[in-house]
């Protein structure tokens, strides 16, 4: 399926021409799922691929462990607590809250007016019930996509196979909310195969343009619901558990668009001048726990645990990125902001920014990107400092509970040593709370579960 793409041009850039970007979001994609970081039951050769052209960030996070705060952390280069975005919707009234407020710009905003051509393919999740909160109206030039959620097998075709929790038989759906340009449009394939054609047909139009181009192509997989196509089950129908199978089929769909955007990049001569970022929203979650990984690490999307905020995190430069195979020290998500910025030659607009342009850092692998890193989920927060990660959450039964880690000796988080090193707590304690002093209250209440850190029952705000 071929889709022209139609935008005004926004005024040329300068006569050097940055780069061009392309930042790959997976949904819900566990740091145990990608063969790069540790062999699993499945293969994932194009993210393997892209491993060994990347730099290795080790000690990867993302802002939140729930996909709309993640989302705006990165499309900002903010952490979301300083305007407030510390949930998923839960509510009527959050729905409308999740939109990113007016005076918050986004990266592709920048990017947009400084004469990029700019296009998100795929998941948003930042559109709210207010005015002004679509990506047309956020920095993309071009969106083909969806606000959230919906199926992956859409009006299905005859042979194809549907793989559910409970295994019930396939139904045909409709297209879930998907919009070209504002406007709704059916569409009739699987889900992640037709992302991967639109990303396509965005860099055809690109490469046709006098100007350098940023692509957001954020991918719903492997987010559930579990659903795949025979073309894609057959290829894991090595692994005899259903779920599994199905899980791992997803992934494999996702590590093709990967191949195919890589593939199409080389083949238009645009390898050498193109920065591109792979990261994924947060962790797989706990509801298909037996099915995806985050191994080694304990916590599931919707906690603080490192399993909800450790992410897959590559960067690819070719022209632009003289750095090591491997950079072990904390990063975060709102990095690749403040990075493609400096790509794109825009290092006077990162002041702002939470993130850092890992141009630097990256040459000096033994100096630290941050001071710390610090989470925000309503009460419940979380600040990692060097190998020092303290984590304070709400118990069921009423009460606070505070946990510290050393995450160099206990990456999985195992030990609690808040009681044995009390000093060490509160030093934490008081760098978080001076850290969120400037930070708006959360816009939103989001939803309440309980998870386990530690062998204690706790409460998980998301």
């Amino acid at each position: 399926m071929t889709v022209a793409l139609c935008c005004s041009a926004p005024p040329a850039l300068a006569e050097t021409r940055p780069s061009n970007i392309v930042l790959i979001i997976a949904d819900d994609l566990g740091v145990g799922d990608v063969r790069y970081l540790r062999s699993g039951p499945f293969a994932t050769p194009n993210l393997d691929r892209l491993s060994r052209e990347s730099t290795l960030f080790t000690n990867a996070y993302v802002t939140a462990a729930v996909c709309s705060p993640s989302r705006a952390g990165l499309h900002t280069g903010r952490y979301q607590a300083r305007f407030g975005h510390d949930f998923n919707p839960g509510s009527a009234s959050d729905q409308a809250e999740m939109s990113l407020p007016p005076g918050v710009p986004t990266i592709a905003g920048r990017l947009q007016r400084a004469g990029y051509f700019t296009g998100l393919i795929g998941k948003w999740h930042l559109e709210g019930r207010r005015a002004g909160a679509s990506p047309l109206e956020r920095g993309f030039e071009y969106y083909f996509g969806f606000a959230s959620g919906g199926s992956y097998i859409l009006n299905p075709k005859e042979g194809d196979l549907l793989l559910r929790t409970e295994g019930e038989p396939l139904e045909r759906t409709r297209s879930q909310g998907f919009s070209r340009m504002g406007s709704p449009v059916e569409i009739d394939d699987y889900k992640t195969d037709v992302l991967n054609r639109e990303a396509l047909s965005f860099l055809a139009r690109a490469d046709s343009e006098d100007r350098p181009f940023f692509l957001v192509l954020a991918h719903h997989a492997p987010h559930v619901p579990l659903e795949a196509t025979k073309a894609y089950v057959d290829r894991v129908a090595h692994i005899a558990d259903p779920r599994k199978r199905a899980y791992a089929a997803m992934v494999t769909a996702l590590d093709d668009s990967v191949g195919a955007v890589l593939r199409d990049i080389d083949r238009r001569g645009l390898r050498d001048d193109t920065l591109v970022l792979f990261v994924s929203d947060n962790g797989c979650p706990p509801y298909i726990a037996e099915v995806c990984s985050n191994a080694p690490f304990n916590g599931h999307k919707r906690d603080l645990g490192e399993g909800g905020i450790r992410t897959p995190f590559l960067i690819r430069w070719p022209k632009g990125w003289k750095a090591p195979r491997t950079y072990s020290q904390p990063v975060i998500s709102l990095d690749l902001g403040a990075t493609i910025l400096g790509a794109a030659g825009l290092e006077d607009q990162v002041k702002d920014f939470d993130g850092v342009d890992l141009r630097a850092p990256v040459r000096n692998p033994s100096t630290p990107a941050h001071d710390a890193l610090y989470w925000r989920a309503g009460t419940d927060f979380a600040i990692r400092k060097g190998d020092w990660k303290l984590i304070e959450v709400d118990l069921p039964a009423g009460g606070r509970k505070t946990f510290l880690f050393n995450l160099r000796r206990d990456p999985s988080e195992t030990r609690d040593l808040a009681g044995s090193n009390p000093g060490k707590a509160e030093e934490l304690r008081a760098q978080w709370n001076r850290w969120n002093a400037g930070n708006t209250p959360s816009r939103m209440t989001g939803r309440v579960t309980t998870t386990r850190i530690a062998g204690v029952e706790v409460v998980a705000r998301y």
